[in-house]
């Protein structure tokens, strides 16, 4: 774990969320939601070997589930979407560290512990 990165991400993911919550109602979900999927494509779209392989079958599973989440928090009430969007957003966090660096991406090795950080801090400011 990198702390510096995992702190630097925090302080993104707090300083990204704040327009976010100004948005606010359903513009705000769409916007976290909108920002949860491109997250979760990140890690798909950095493979050096995009043949199939049981990493991108999950990456792309995730992305699946992300995006349908993303709608289901859409269509319900926004404080509802902002609640399952923090959960998704703190879930992502968990999949940074279980997916890590590795070989077969072209993201830098701190790249997981930034975005945990992004993560968990965007997912606490969104929630409350």
């Amino acid at each position: 774990m990198k702390p510096v990165a995992l702190l630097a991400g925090a302080a993104l993911g707090l300083l990204s969320a704040e327009p976010v919550r100004r948005l606010g109602g359903r513009r705000g979900v769409i916007g976290a939601g909108a920002g949860l999927v491109t997250a979760a494509v990140i890690y798909p779209a950095a493979r050096r070997d995009r043949g199939p392989s049981g990493a991108l079958a999950v990456e792309a599973g995730v992305v699946l589930a992300t995006t349908a989440l993303a709608a289901v928090a859409a269509g319900g009430s926004p404080a509802t979407g902002r609640r399952l969007l923090a959960l998704g957003w703190a879930t992502h966090a968990i999949f940074d560290y279980a997916q890590g660096p590795s070989a077969d991406s072209r993201l830098p090795a701190w790249y997981p512990d930034l975005c945990a950080g992004y993560d968990v801090a965007f997912a606490a400011r969104i929630a409350g």
